[in-house]
């Protein structure tokens, strides 16, 4: 293992290069284990630091796991020549009936930020 300019916030000895941390997590009451990360490991007392590259692909995982509280499936229709989405009531009344939306594309997704 290679030495690393970083010192272990927990005893103070020096990092070494880690190809292999593992990281636990709980996503929403579910406990997921991310492998294959790298990092810096104290040889001391174990202390692992997960690098950038490591950290975005780790939080990239968690999120796969994150569900919506609540999921309501509609219909996509058509009126005056362009495709409708009806937003359920309770959706509705949550939002306060506010009328300011943008919209995107996330992969196969539309994205609605209402405001």
């Amino acid at each position: 293992m290679t030495k690393t300019d970083i010192k272990c916030v927990i005893c103070a000895a020096q990092t070494e290069e880690a190809k292999d941390l593992v990281v636990t997590s709980t996503v929403q009451g579910r406990e997921i284990v991310i492998t294959g990360l790298t990092g810096t490991r104290c040889p001391e007392c174990g202390e692992q630091y997960v690098d950038a590259k490591s950290s975005r692909k780790a939080l990239e995982i968690a999120n796969k796991f994150r569900k919506p509280a609540i999921v309501f499936k509609r219909k996509v229709t058509v009126s005056g020549g362009r495709r409708v989405i009806g937003i359920p009531e309770e959706i509705d009344r949550a939002l306060g009936k506010k009328e300011n939306v943008d919209l995107w594309l996330e992969g196969n997704k539309i994205v609605a930020e209402i405001y």
